[in-house]
């Protein structure tokens, strides 16, 4: 039997996957991204929220927010740029 070549993931996205996937970064914890959507916030309309990106990454209409960038303070006195995605994002 051949081996049958997967030519997009898209397929393999469930709303179990979807759950395990927004799990996983809520306990990460985490700021909120470029948004301002908190994971309190998130999780209040988790189903509606979930089927809605599983929705668009089925559909390929899924494209990532751009990062917040915040600066982190150094031991020598500078700063390290850091970029946190969206919660959304995250979960993607």
């Amino acid at each position: 039997m051949k081996n049958k070549k997967v030519h997009s993931l898209t397929g393999q996205i469930t709303p179990t996957l979807m759950e395990e996937a927004f799990d996983s970064v809520y306990a990460n914890q985490g700021a909120p991204g470029i948004d301002g959507m908190s994971l309190t916030r998130f999780s209040k309309n988790l189903e509606e929220n979930l089927q809605s990106l599983m929705k668009a990454l089925k559909n390929r209409t899924y494209h990532p927010e751009p990062l917040r960038r915040v600066y982190i303070p150094k031991l020598n006195g500078g700063k390290r740029p850091l970029g946190i995605p969206t919660i959304r994002d995250r979960i993607a």
